[in-house]
């Protein structure tokens, strides 16, 4: 389970695959609750100044949450000749000024999302 504090606000994520978000004034129960993944959530990360959460699956698949739980993308495996098979995500941390955000994974490799940005 991870805990992140987000100004009046606790991030929880836990390996069932849900993730919760809880304000410290009203400790009551949790305000938000998004069911991210089905009992396979293997890294949480949630980023500093953007209102993001992003969760990954053993089913290789990592989602980005705003904090109003929209689902805004879905990064997975995509098989082509040029791919190769990327290890389950171990863990997530977003860049603490961009909106970036790094996934390393069981096979000792490090991949690196961007937000598109249109030109």
């Amino acid at each position: 389970m991870c805990h992140c504090i987000y100004y009046f606000q606790i991030v929880s994520a836990s390996q069932a695959g849900d993730i919760q978000f809880l304000d410290i004034r009203n400790q009551s129960e949790a305000y938000l609750t998004i069911d991210a993944h089905r009992g396979s959530l293997t890294a949480f990360a949630i980023h500093r100044h953007a209102p993001l959460v992003a969760s990954n699956s053993a089913k290789q698949l990592i989602k980005v949450f705003n904090t109003e739980g929209e689902q805004l993308d879905t990064i997975r495996y995509s098989p082509n000749f040029m791919a190769r098979k990327v290890g389950s995500a171990t863990s997530l941390a977003f860049h603490p000024y961009q909106i970036l955000l790094a996934a390393g994974s069981t096979d000792a490799c490090v991949s690196i999302y961007a937000d598109e940005v249109d030109a």
